[in-house]
């Protein structure tokens, strides 16, 4: 029996090894998340400004072209459940906060992300929020969250012809991101033909369930914002006019009339960019997407707004 477990174990042995040098590899890896948590969890007392949202606050806001320093915690497909947990979380930490950006696109109200959503796991590792269950290899483990993805990347790091991210201290990849109008080489033609493609199911989710659960979350941030001595800010992010144009009219204007309720009844500000006509077409990267360029210009305009 021991001769047996002996040989269990060299056998197991490479592959534990194997494991954790991939968990070491891709958590010592230029990463936007890993970043952004260090940031924040590096300058708690320094933080005056909050951004929660989207790819498209993430890919939008660059805290490097703001006045007051800024901590930008929004990621690809993040809910608002998500940033409610994170605002609750980590604000009460931020003793120098003075203003909270929160994006409030048109998509946000209808959705949230399903249990299974792999960048969950994410959020417990890097700050203790567990919005859904997290199993218990995926509470220690980045690469058991989702192998497939990270070894597409450790590939792409491994071939000689692959760029690496260039992310600034704030966790904003500020090169080599997907960028389709950029391959298009910025042909409106094109890509007026290719956004009835990309747009035909993009964002077209409606629940009236998940509509009133984000309501209340929003609601709540907004209430600990005033008795906090918080501004708290509604903003609506810069699109190309393709997106725009396919939005649903009554999702759109449901949206719009919560935005003018919170307006009203909390005194919050709303800056809508969402068809502002200083965003042109080699600002974004594809139709609802800013490009670093467009999100220089967006963050020097957000930060005097602001202020």
């Amino acid at each position: 029996m021991k001769k047996f477990l002996y040989k269990v174990l060299f056998f197991l042995l490479p592959i534990v090894i194997l494991f954790f040098a991939i968990e070491i590899y891709i958590r010592n890896s230029p990463n936007s998340f890993i970043t952004k948590a260090d940031y924040l969890n590096n300058n708690l007392d320094k933080i005056e400004v909050l951004v929660l949202g989207t790819s498209h606050s993430q890919n939008g806001i660059n805290p490097k072209f703001f006045k007051r320093n800024t901590a930008n915690l929004s990621y690809g497909s993040q809910d608002i459940q998500i940033d409610s947990a994170l605002f609750f979380k980590e604000v009460p930490k931020l003793k120098s906060l003075k203003k909270v950006i929160f994006e409030l696109d048109y998509h946000r109200m209808d959705i949230e992300n399903d249990a299974d959503f792999y960048r969950i796991p994410w959020y417990f590792i890097f700050y203790d929020v567990e919005v859904k269950p997290v199993s218990l290899i995926n509470k220690f483990s980045l690469y058991s969250t989702n192998m497939t993805f990270f070894n597409d990347i450790m590939i792409a790091d491994i071939k000689s012809n692959s760029k690496k991210q260039v992310i600034n201290k704030y966790g904003f990849v500020e090169a080599n991101y997907n960028n389709p109008f950029a391959i298009s080489e910025y042909d409106s033609i094109k890509i007026q033909k290719d956004s009835k493609v990309f747009l035909k199911n993009r964002h077209k989710e409606v629940s009236v369930e998940n509509f009133n659960k984000n309501k209340s979350r929003i609601e709540a941030m907004i209430t600990y914002c005033n008795n906090n001595t918080i501004e708290f800010i509604i903003v609506s992010s810069p699109f190309y006019y393709t997106y725009v144009e396919n939005e649903i009219p009554t999702k759109k204007e449901k949206v719009k009339t919560f935005i003018d309720y919170l307006t009203k009844k909390y005194k919050v500000k709303h800056l809508d960019f969402e068809s502002d006509a200083r965003f042109h077409l080699k600002d974004f990267s594809n139709d609802d997407h800013l490009n670093a360029d467009g999100a220089k210009k967006y963050s020097e305009i957000l930060s005097k707004e602001i202020n």
